[in-house]
């Protein structure tokens, strides 16, 4: 089977071989997700790598791998980089090195683009090709944290179907709170901007968390509701907020995920109050535990941890999930460079 390659922007075709490759995605497709994901990013346009077979109709994409933009601070600066996800093969072309070939051409368009990094979350079935093929380098897991509501399902993912009898047990009996100082935020102001600059000044590297990516990623998503609550100081700027999404049932149970969640120096007890806060909205909600993602050196690890939140451990993961990345130029080189360096959350997950 011969096979040509081509990167290019996103447009309508893109969503008929999503369509036919992964017909379980129509309805988000029909939503208007692709457009969001690629065409209305704050950062820029997505490109998709795919493959067609020669000879074979012009619209019969076989292979496809996207590739979304973000804003990347590395230290001072601001660089392009790209988050590769949502690879899709036909299984007529499996085991032909589809998957290699699709990654290698966006990196042969990388320089045109203006790419400085290339990252992705990959999980258990694809990192090997990323890692041992592909040239990236391997910065560790994403840090899941667990706040346990319900020890039904601990007990489920311990033990099986018998850790059902445990479902009536909870482990949190928290509610939500009402506090007059929390505000529901409907829409991020360009006062987000200057919480963002000042809890992300010691992080060496992290996607942009401006107002227009937070209304983007949480306002105004077409298939996915968040919540927000915020705390402001007294001239009205926001002083710390958290954005949570519960998921339903998935991976065996009734998932709340914490998306985002920041403060400024000195607002910690304001933040841990408002996870508090999200928390209690979920599990009134029926959630059986929360996630998040924070590493022991993000800004807002303390006030996880004094909410209840603890290291999830692997044997209850529901997925094995790998970060990573690759440089594509000079300026991108100390993305990579530590294992540490990243600042990571929910936010940038392209699957929650």
């Amino acid at each position: 089977m011969e096979l040509t390659y081509q990167v290019q922007p996103f447009t309508p075709q893109v969503k008929r071989a999503y369509e036919r490759l992964l017909p379980e995605q129509t309805t988000m497709v029909e939503r208007g997700k692709l457009d969001w994901k690629f065409a209305h990013c704050p950062a820029g346009v997505g490109v998709l790598a795919l493959a067609r077979q020669v000879g074979g109709d012009a619209d019969a994409v076989i292979g496809v791998n996207a590739f979304q933009p973000a804003r990347l601070k590395i230290g001072d600066q601001r660089v392009l980089a790209f988050q590769s996800m949502d690879t899709i093969v036909d299984p007529v072309a499996r085991g032909k090195g589809v998957f290699t070939r699709l990654i290698e051409a966006f990196y042969g368009a990388a320089p045109d683009l203006g790419a400085a990094v290339l990252y992705g979350v990959p999980n258990d079935n694809s990192a090997p090709g990323f890692f041992n093929k592909l040239g990236w380098t391997r910065l560790g897991s994403p840090p899941f944290l667990i706040k346990p509501l319900r020890a039904g399902y601990f007990a489920r993912r311990l033990m099986g179907g018998l850790g059902a009898v445990f479902d009536p047990l909870p482990l949190s009996l928290a509610g939500p709170s009402h506090d007059p100082r929390f505000e529901r935020i409907e829409r991020f102001g360009p006062d987000a901007d200057a919480l963002w600059e000042v809890f992300s000044r010691d992080i060496p590297c992290a996607v942009d968390r401006t107002h227009d990516m937070l209304n983007w990623r949480f306002v105004d998503h077409p298939a996915a509701s968040y919540e927000t609550l915020g705390v402001r100081d007294g001239d009205g700027g926001l002083r710390a907020f958290v954005t949570w999404h519960l998921a339903g049932e998935k991976h065996g149970g009734s998932i709340g995920y914490i998306m985002e969640a920041m403060c400024l120096p000195g607002a910690e007890r304001d933040l841990k109050q408002l996870l508090n806060a999200a928390v209690g909205a979920m599990r009134v909600q029926g959630a059986d535990a929360v996630l998040a993602w924070s590493a022991g050196n993000a800004p807002n690890h303390s006030a996880f941890r004094r909410a209840g939140f603890w290291p999830m451990p692997e044997k209850i993961r529901p997925i094995i999930l790998h970060f990573g990345g690759r440089a594509l130029s000079d300026e991108g080189q100390a993305a990579t460079a530590a294992p540490d360096a990243w600042y990571l959350s929910y936010f940038d997950s392209d699957t929650v």
